[in-house]
């Protein structure tokens, strides 16, 4: 099993940064690779959601490169890799909330994270951004080659307004979950402002063929990684097209 990795993150025309974090740590181990990837979309209503999204992807690093790694090492249980995954979620927002107390504002960020090793996926999510996961139909239906599915539930109202998110309500009702990973499989992390317009069919058309077993991307002339980089910018351009005006963050992971 092996894994390829893109990364989009574009600012929102007219604005001069990018409100939206991500982290994407790859590294290989004795026990084999192992990665973590997130996305967080600061509450941009809120006060300094640019900090707010950034420490939670730094958080995530960190628990990563100490924590997770150790974890793995000492062939941990994947009970005891879900629970250390939500003491760190514990700990992340009892320091957002010091930090809102302390500085007299209130602040927030989506998170949805991925943690991948020894064969199986963890999955971290709270707010509005997502996790597909994309897989080649075994019996293709009405020319549709890949099956897409979305392994979160947005935490948000009919009218958009969030009900959970890191640093403000909900916190502690965050959806952890694990399950096998199997090769052939495109996890994709995405922001509100990149999945905007591209409904699941659309990202499986644009992603799924990366799952090709004889296909150019993987020569030296056309990386595996730039044309994951390509893939996820057209899906930008696609989501602006389509009326997108917010701030984007994306993470292809791919696995064959």
């Amino acid at each position: 099993m092996r894994i390829r990795t893109g990364v989009y993150w574009p600012a929102a025309a007219g604005c001069g940064r990018n409100q939206d974090s991500l982290s994407l740590q790859h590294v290989m181990l004795q026990k084999g690779e192992c990665l973590l990837a997130a996305v967080c979309d600061g509450i941009g209503s809120l006060a300094r959601s640019e900090e707010a999204s950034g420490y939670a992807v730094h958080c995530m690093t960190d628990w990563f490169y100490h924590e997770g790694k150790e974890l793995i090492c000492g062939n941990s249980s994947k009970e005891h890799i879900l629970l250390a995954l939500q003491r760190r979620l514990c700990h992340m927002q009892e320091h957002l909330k010091e930090f809102q107390k302390t500085e007299q504002i209130q602040t927030g960020t989506t998170l949805s994270a991925l943690f991948l090793s020894r064969g199986r996926y963890y999955l971290i999510h709270i707010g509005d951004s997502r996790i597909y996961r994309i897989r080649k139909r075994t019996i293709p239906i009405k020319r549709q080659l890949y099956h897409t599915r979305c392994l979160t539930t947005d935490d948000r109202t009919p009218e958009g307004c969030l009900l959970k998110c890191m640093g403000m309500a909900g916190a502690d009702r965050a959806i952890l979950q694990t399950g096998r990973i199997r090769k052939g499989t495109v996890f994709l992390l995405c922001t509100d402002g990149f999945y905007y317009g591209n409904d699941a069919k659309r990202l499986g058309q644009v992603l799924g063929p990366l799952l090709a077993e004889k296909s150019g991307w993987r020569t030296l002339s056309d990386p595996a990684e730039h044309q994951m980089n390509r893939r996820l910018e057209l899906l930008g351009i696609e989501a602006q097209k389509a009326g997108s005006r917010d701030n984007m963050a994306a993470i292809a992971v791919c696995i064959y």
